[in-house]
């Protein structure tokens, strides 16, 4: 499977390739704000100017799109990669750390005629608020289109978190799913209960929602529940796991927290995360440093008995 898009910022040496790609005349008539004709100079002053909610769209690295959400919302992908569903992750995940940082309702529109843009908007959730008339750079006059908007509560409806591995579905976790949780903990020992607690406490702040922290998901194998997966609204936030002792040994544990981090990673963008595991429970601690993690300090863990454990850190690989 091909690895799909990611998120950063927009870096001087991308300016080449925004010309390059707004100097398609198809996909630049339909950005109001874009002028035209398109050159190096433009997009090196893009590039200088461009805000925090402005992302660089990447596959294998090289941009390959832009996208906004900010006050509102806005995208492009360049013209040969189009079709393809680049603009679609990029759009979640992009809207997912707008919500994340602020949970207001964020506009969008798009002109009449490109109905490109505008089955994405309403795949996002957005919907119709009205007319426009908006002066477009390129045409050097005023456009009609159409305006829309989007809530956190629609985009969520449509785009929580949902995963699937080879052997695994992971998704919202329930009320109902509670009891199955309290067995697991049940079955674990000292050190699966020490996460089962963690995990507890995670599932019950946040049941029903699987799109921002604190969250948890349900992880399940043939329909069963078989672990949770927790990630907290600290600063830093925390990874928590827990797998039913019945399923361990089959790197299912592994599978399951592999996926769900990328998955957060991707979306929600946080310069750290932290775990904490009890010493004794090697299989989590190799998880987390096959993830990435480093021991970073030694604490006290207060379960149902003091246990000694580690805290691990995560950091993103940084970008010279």
């Amino acid at each position: 499977m091909q690895p799909g898009p990611s998120l950063s910022r927009a870096w001087p040496e991308d300016a080449e390739a925004i010309a390059a790609a707004l100097s398609n005349w198809d996909t630049v008539q339909w950005l109001t704000a874009v002028p035209w004709p398109y050159d190096a100079a433009a997009a090196a002053e893009f590039v200088q100017l461009a805000g925090l909610d402005e992302h660089a769209v990447r596959l294998d690295g090289r941009l390959v799109g832009m996208v906004r959400a900010g006050a509102s919302f806005g995208m492009w992908i360049a013209p040969n990669l189009q079709g393809r569903g680049i603009g679609r992750r990029a759009a979640v995940l992009s809207l997912s750390r707008r919500f994340l940082k602020n949970p207001g309702d964020i506009s969008s529109h798009h002109l009449i005629g490109n109905h490109r843009s505008a089955r994405l908007l309403s795949w996002l959730g957005f919907r119709r608020a009205g007319e426009a008339l908006l002066w477009s750079r390129a045409l050097q006059r005023d456009v009609q289109a159409v305006s829309l908007t989007l809530s956190r509560e629609a985009f969520e409806a449509r785009h929580a978190i949902f995963l699937q591995t080879p052997r695994l579905r992971i998704g919202q976790f329930a009320a109902a799913d509670l009891p199955a949780l309290d067995r697991i903990a049940a079955l674990s020992r000292m050190d699966g209960a020490t996460a089962a607690a963690a995990a507890r406490q995670d599932a019950s702040e946040a049941i029903g929602g699987a799109l921002l922290p604190p969250l948890c998901l349900a992880v399940r194998r043939k329909g069963q529940v078989v672990g949770l997966i927790g990630f907290s609204a600290d600063m830093p936030p925390r990874l928590s796991f827990v797998i039913d002792p019945r399923h361990s040994g089959q790197g299912l544990g592994q599978e399951m927290v592999a996926a769900a981090f990328a998955e957060l990673v991707a979306r929600l963008a946080p310069e750290e995360v932290v775990a904490d595991v009890v010493l004794n429970n090697i299989p989590a601690r190799n998880i987390l440093k096959n993830l990435g993690f480093q021991r970073s300090e030694d604490i006290l863990l207060q379960a149902a008995e003091p246990a000694d454990a580690a805290r691990y850190r995560w950091r993103p690989a940084p970008r010279f």
